[in-house]
């Protein structure tokens, strides 16, 4: 249990997080994906690919030690059974496909296959969330507002699929090429709602018209209900915590009185 704390406190240590995981193994490793599509460097795959390649032998350390402390980190619970949680959790996912290039490099090396690869490799980008204490404020300010969420995006939803509907049955007399099916007005109805506005399937009647506008209009009000229920969050979480800052302030000046 020693050893496991031991991995535990260098797991969450700074120099960890923020240096080895979060610079060298993340960011870099994004950075050399990123480079590597890139035609003009393609004398330099093999570079990069090394970058990537290095990048997932720490994820692997990395990965090998958290199934090693899940029991630390998981007292109450029998060390199998806190392994196979990890195993199975989000983050348990994340850092398995991290390390597959890798463990199937070593299989796949000079084959086509070894651009397939890669291709999961970009699942990493979770790997900032945990390595972040940013991502995790954004992501407990989505937690708390998440009931209310959940009513606005089907309220949207809602107003989506009957305004595709409705559109398709007036337009599709007029433009059947282009509201051939309800699909089409679906995809009519998210862009406008959303207030893209690609252009490419538009109503042409005076009543598909109509619609449009309102649905543009109810789109902006819509869009900016989660908004604002997540910057509410936000700064709720934000108080919460400068409050909290602000007593333990307090209270060490109270104790050096």
């Amino acid at each position: 249990m020693k050893t496991q704390a031991l991995v535990v406190r260098f797991l969450q240590s700074r120099f960890a997080n923020y240096f080895v995981l979060f610079f060298i193994a993340i960011a870099i490793s994004i950075a050399s994906i990123i480079l590597g599509s890139f035609s003009e460097l393609s004398p330099y795959q093999g570079w990069l690919f090394s970058i990537t390649h290095l990048s997932s032998f720490v994820f692997l350390l990395e990965y090998i030690a958290r199934i090693y402390t899940a029991p630390a980190i998981r007292p109450t619970m029998n060390p199998h059974r806190a392994r196979l949680k990890y195993l199975f959790s989000f983050y348990g996912f994340v850092d398995f496909v991290a390390i597959l290039p890798c463990v199937l490099s070593y299989i796949y090396w000079d084959t086509p296959v070894m651009h397939i690869i890669i291709l999961p490799y970009i699942f990493i980008i979770f790997k900032l969330i945990r390595h972040s204490r940013s991502f995790r404020l954004i992501g407990e300010a989505l937690l708390l507002v998440r009931e209310e969420l959940y009513t606005a995006y089907t309220a949207c939803f809602i107003i989506i699929c009957f305004s595709a509907i409705l559109m398709y049955f007036i337009e599709r007399n007029a433009q059947p090429e282009a509201f051939n099916n309800i699909g089409d007005g679906l995809w009519w109805a998210v862009v406008t709602f959303t207030t893209t506005g690609y252009g490419d399937i538009y109503p042409i009647t005076p009543l598909g018209k109509l619609l449009g506008s309102i649905i543009s209009l109810i789109g902006i009000a819509m869009i900016a209900i989660p908004t604002a229920l997540i910057g509410s969050s936000f700064i709720n979480i934000m108080q919460k915590r400068q409050k909290r800052l602000d007593d333990a302030r307090e209270n060490k000046k109270d104790n050096q009185a």
